[in-house]
């Protein structure tokens, strides 16, 4: 899971790479960043459920290679240009959705023994620490060695191999499912939403990626000119401070309320995209990085209260179905630089962050509200 996730951000401090060598716009930008949601989405939905069916070796084993085989196809990117990288990010994405749903019950089925949240922290935690250490190191082979648009993949190429390797020599497959045989992925995952799904979950999960979409795909572009020949490593920085947050936030949050750790992340996060809307305003990087390490709070919170829900309300023989349920929700939120790029052309950049800002706010609101509304009637959410 850690080695996927690198993955899928070490792309993030490369578009700007991409953007002067192959003299991409802001809305090609965003295209290639959300596409790969494009592409997780059917992983997510299928991965989890299959998983739950045929054991989670067999589904995180063959959809890390292709992932692996994504990868390969992105490091042809600087040459074969924006058909390519388009490409690559769908097949990675591919990829990717059904390592982390069916990757995040493993690692939940194997903590069964553990206090209550230790297997949401470490999938967590795999996942955070992938996504923020990809785009630091990548960041800093682009900006100071050679090859800046094959040397990154080839790093990250060797990692998931040995990772591959490693788990399938050491795997027997995980905890059989109970599921029956003629229940099909996808219809199986519609029957295992447990009540206060919707409520307590859906409307929070897409904030888990448009905190740190917004942070590192959009305000580094923001202050670029400011950053000068450093954007490249400048934006692997952000990224990575952004994610490790998340990372080191896991441990506090494990034993909350899910309820809890969302609003804590709706409210870090909105403050976060405020003081980003700032520094873009101004023009200053620094600002910049204060964002990043608020932004990854609010993504932190909003991951672990999700995960934490599902640990607790998912019997183990759906719980593939229902964590690419919920993966399948927050990455949502990738669309929201390409929505921002959107708005931009009418308000401008700031102002589409701006508008992200109320809505993240609304959304504390009504999760603030709600939980309260539950407990005066009794019926405590989670």
């Amino acid at each position: 899971m850690f080695a996927v996730a690198w993955g899928t951000n070490h792309f993030v401090p490369l578009l700007l790479v991409y953007r002067s060598a192959l003299g991409l716009t802001p809305l090609d930008l965003g295209v290639l960043f959300g596409v790969y949601a494009v592409g997780l989405l059917p992983g997510l939905l299928f991965g989890g459920p299959l998983s739950d069916r045929l054991g989670r070796s067999p589904v995180v084993i063959p959809a890390a290679m292709v992932a692996l085989a994504g990868t390969a196809i992105l490091s042809f990117g600087g040459s074969g240009g924006f058909a390519v990288l388009l490409v690559g990010r769908l097949v990675v994405g591919l990829g990717s959705g059904a390592t982390f749903s069916a990757g995040t019950a493993w690692a939940q089925d194997l903590a069964h023994d553990a206090p209550a949240g230790t297997g949401a922290r470490r999938a967590a935690v795999a996942l955070s620490s992938g996504f923020g250490g990809g785009p630091l190191v990548t960041g800093i082979l682009a900006q100071w060695l050679p090859w800046p648009m094959r040397l990154p993949y080839a790093v990250q190429a060797l990692l998931l191999a040995s990772s591959i390797a490693s788990s399938a020599a050491a795997s027997r497959g995980g905890p059989l499912p109970t599921r029956p045989r003629d229940v099909s992925p996808l219809q199986g995952a519609a029957h295992v939403v447990p009540s206060g799904f919707v409520r307590e979950v859906a409307f929070v999960a897409p904030w888990v990626f448009v905190f740190p979409s917004i942070s590192f795909a959009v305000l580094p572009g923001l202050v670029r000119e400011q950053v000068g020949v450093l954007r490249v490593v400048f934006a692997g920085l952000v990224t990575g401070i952004t994610l490790l947050s998340a990372v080191l936030v896991q441990p506090v949050l494990r034993p909350w309320r899910p309820r809890s750790a969302a609003a804590f992340g709706l409210a870090v996060g909105t403050v976060g995209l405020l003081v980003g809307a700032a520094a873009a305003a101004v023009a200053r990087p620094v600002g910049v990085l204060l964002a990043a390490p608020l932004l990854g709070l609010g993504y932190g919170g909003c991951l672990i209260a999700g995960l934490r829900f599902v640990e607790a309300n998912a019997a183990p023989g759906a719980r593939g179905g229902l964590t690419g349920i919920f993966y399948a929700l927050t990455y949502i939120g990738f669309a929201s630089p390409l929505v921002i790029a959107a708005i931009g052309k009418r308000t401008g950049e700031v102002g589409g962050v701006l508008v992200c800002a109320g809505l993240a706010a609304a959304t504390l609101a009504w999760t603030v509200l709600d939980d309260r509304v539950q407990r005066v009637s009794g019926r405590p959410s989670g």
